[in-house]
């Protein structure tokens, strides 16, 4: 099992959580499960989002990798208003 984190930056959460909640269909037939949203103190609109996926390290980094790259998934963050390319780590 592997747990992949991600930060985001984004103009206003609540538009930017609307869009994610819909995608959720594609997390899911991924394998991805969600382990929690941490919003940094000071500024709700950057924070971190964490999954669970049973993939292993190289699998799980693979499946991020492969989602991040999809250009239909490129136009939905920008429609959220995903101000910069999120950083990823998976562990």
């Amino acid at each position: 099992m592997a747990r992949i984190f991600m930060t985001h930056k984004v103009t206003d959460y609540a538009k930017w959580k609307a869009i994610y909640d819909a995608d959720a269909e594609r997390r899911a037939g991924a394998g991805i499960r969600e382990a929690g949203h941490f919003h940094n103190g000071t500024d709700q609109n950057d924070f971190l989002i964490v999954w669970d996926t049973d993939a292993d390290q190289a699998g799980a980094t693979a499946m991020i990798e492969g989602m991040l790259n999809d250009p239909n998934l490129g136009k939905m963050m920008e429609e959220a208003g995903v101000i910069a390319k999120p950083e990823v780590w998976v562990s």
